[in-house]
């Protein structure tokens, strides 16, 4: 049994180790041919860029650098050439916009005299008809610090007055009134500056419009009655 034994175990070993020992023979072969492939390869190469250098027309050093610099030379005059292609298909597009712009400018400033000239055209009639109507004519518009001033004139059948209205930043809800020249065709509550509320504006103008509605006083209605003499 003993030799048995040990006759499978020598048989085992010899079928482990056998295949591997005549695996890494192989492999060492096989890099042996491939190192000396690869130096015959290397001196293939060498032979045969040798030959290309000895086939190929010498040329003298200061011919050569002429050639490069005439090669460059062309690059860089047909990188140029391109570039200015370019540059002049930019310029012209950019002319076509600005000519494009320039018309649309030219039609919308048209457009706006044409609606500023019809605007004020109307607001002209409409003033007109509003003095006509009112009597109440805004002579200047003066800006202020605090505000803006309208310098009014109302007239009345025979007379008229003249004052200014100022609206100031701080009291937007007043009016402050000032009398200019002659009140004598106002109220005594006129002749002085006073301030109202803008929601009394019309009651303001309907006011001094009943007081220059009324006849101007003659000096028969304003002489002194002289007491009567008897015989």
């Amino acid at each position: 049994t003993d030799n048995w034994q040990a006759k499978y175990e020598e048989l085992l070993a010899k079928r482990q180790s056998q295949p591997e020992e005549e695996y890494r023979e192989f492999r060492e072969k096989a890099q042996e041919r491939f190192d000396s492939a690869d130096v015959v390869i290397n001196n293939l190469r060498k032979e045969v860029a040798n030959l290309k250098r000895k086939a190929a027309p010498k040329k003298p050093d200061a011919e050569a650098q002429a050639s490069t610099e005439a090669n460059m030379r062309k690059a860089i005059e047909k990188e140029f050439e391109k570039q200015l292609v370019l540059l002049r298909q930019q310029v012209e597009k950019l002319t076509q916009d600005m000519l494009t712009k320039d018309e649309s400018i030219a039609r919308l400033e048209k457009h706006r005299k044409m609606t500023e000239t019809t605007t004020d055209y109307n607001l002209r009639r409409k003033l007109h008809v509003m003095e006509e109507v009112s009597g109440l004519t805004i002579d200047d518009l003066v800006p202020e610090d605090d505000g803006i001033s309208y310098v009014c004139r109302q007239a009345g059948p025979a007379t008229s007055a003249r004052y200014v209205l100022t609206a100031f930043e701080d009291l937007p809800n007043e009016y402050q009134y000032t009398p200019v020249g002659d009140t004598a065709a106002l109220p005594t509550y006129l002749h002085e500056p006073i301030s109202f509320e803008r929601a009394a504006a019309s009651m303001f103008y309907w006011r001094v419009c009943s007081h220059l509605r009324q006849p101007a006083p003659t000096e028969d209605s304003t002489a002194t009655p002289q007491p009567a003499t008897t015989n």
